[in-house]
């Protein structure tokens, strides 16, 4: 981790996460299509869940905060040699995801139909969201236990084993959603619990790993294990990573809504090209995982010039990586979205807005990576800015004057988040090797040993 050629450690980091995620997506189809498969004539099954999605999407948030900032703080422990710190890490980490859990699920059980009720749900898809809610909530405390600890492996660098843990969750739950929804006839309970079920599994296997010593990090549960100052540190990185979730999601909001109120039909578009966006930044995201442990533990170290190495290759991965699909997609359009819709108003607009905004993303490598840097390093503030600014403080803005003010209609709403991503990109380029130079001029790098 702190010698040797960077690009292939990248890789051998990034991969296993990647390969993780798109199980993690493949999932997420096969669920749609096996409850769709209840009875394909009541668009109310796969409506009641996408109107609790908000609900699924805070939880994960928090998981990923927790996941983000367990990650960080051991990486960064490992660069220092602090045992002490890594021998608190899991207990403190597992420590804050059970209270979590137990806030979360009282909450939930108390006000499950004033929550469900309150994203706007009514009549059969009141029904249909609430029953899944009820029964999908218990696996919010092993997204978060397990969310921890995999921030533990993360940090460590064993991702092998962070891989493992989310696709023997992702196979079971693909092979036990027809047997729970018709073999046993459970219907949309049965799809929740298989979801829980394969979650809990997934989370008993990261356990194994740790109770069977392949960690540096031990796990001890017990109180004396638990410290304030390490919980404050994952906190410290974890909250502003799930602060960025929630705004992302906000964001996403407001743009619907200035969309649709162009063309319901662009909406329709908007969204079918919102699928293929998460394909494109899935590299990028698994890079910026590897980003983590790296910069983390190169930081603890104290080796800025392999920190600014670490920066320049991860991003010539992604660029390359994300060029190569966007082109793809560019190319192949017409025919790749002509599978999803018959209507050719939507067809049009899908095609018109990834050949006009797909190019941008290739961009987005450099402040979601920059905002991966800021993690590893402990200033997930920092990190949470590159958010705000790429989905709000520019985007929004932008995309209001050149819908309202220079009256383009949906071809605004394209142009103000390619503002957003070039000017984000630009920032990030200039913050980041400037943050890591400064770190050189104000103390020397010890020899490596």
């Amino acid at each position: 981790m702190f010698s040797g050629p960077v690009l292939p450690l990248l890789v051998r980091l990034s991969l296993p996460i990647f390969a993780g995620m798109f199980f993690q997506l493949l999932y997420n189809i096969t669920d749609t299509v096996w409850i769709s498969w209840i009875d394909l004539e009541d668009p109310s099954l796969v409506g009641g869940i996408g109107i609790i999605f908000p609900l699924l999407f805070f939880f994960m948030a928090l998981g990923n905060g927790l996941m983000v900032g367990t990650a960080s703080l051991v990486a960064r422990a490992v660069g220092e040699e602090n045992e002490e710190k890594l021998d608190a890490a899991a207990d403190s980490g597992i420590f804050m995801a059970v209270l979590i859990s137990v806030a979360m699920l009282a909450g939930g059980y108390l006000l499950k139909e004033q929550l469900v009720g309150a994203l706007g749900a009514e009549g059969d898809y009141y029904m249909r969201a609430l029953e899944y809610f009820t029964y999908i909530l218990p696996g919010a405390a092993f997204i978060f236990m397990q969310n921890t600890l995999i921030g533990v492996l993360q940090g460590e660098g064993l991702v092998n084993y962070v891989m493992r843990s989310m696709i023997i969750g992702t196979v079971l739950n693909i092979v036990l959603d027809p047997v729970f929804i018709f073999l046993f006839g459970w219907g949309i309970k049965g799809a929740a619990l298989a979801t829980v079920l394969a979650q809990g599994i997934g989370f008993l296997y990261v356990v194994y790993v740790f109770l069977a010593g392949k960690t540096r990090v031990p796990i001890h549960i017990r109180l004396s294990g638990i410290r304030g100052k390490v919980m404050a540190e994952i906190f410290s990185v974890g909250f502003p990573q799930t602060l960025g979730q929630a705004i992302m999601s906000l964001s996403f909001l407001i743009f619907n809504r200035i969309v649709i109120a162009i063309d319901p039909l662009a909406l329709t578009a908007f969204t079918l090209c919102g699928r293929f966006d998460q394909a494109i930044l899935m590299p990028i995201f698994a890079v910026a995982s590897a980003l983590v442990t790296m910069m983390g533990q190169n930081f603890g170290r104290r080796l800025y010039d392999r920190m600014l190495s670490i920066w320049h290759v991860a991003l010539r991965v992604s660029v390359a990586t994300v060029t190569v699909i966007v082109l793809a997609i560019v190319v192949f359009a017409p025919r790749i979205f002509s599978l999803f819709t018959d209507v050719p108003e939507v067809l049009s607009y899908a095609v018109a807005q990834v050949r006009t905004m797909e190019y941008a993303f290739i961009f987005a490598s450099f402040g979601i990576l920059g905002r991966s840097f800021f993690q590893a390093i402990g200033k997930g503030w920092a990190g949470l800015l590159l958010v705000l600014l790429r989905l709000v403080l520019l985007a929004v803005p932008a995309v209001l004057f050149f819908v309202y003010v220079l009256h383009l209609g949906i071809r605004g709403v394209w142009f103000g988040l390619i503002f957003a991503n070039l000017s984000t990109a630009l920032t990030a380029a200039l913050w980041v090797p400037r943050t890591i130079r400064s770190m050189m001029e104000r103390e020397p790098m010890p020899a490596l040993r």
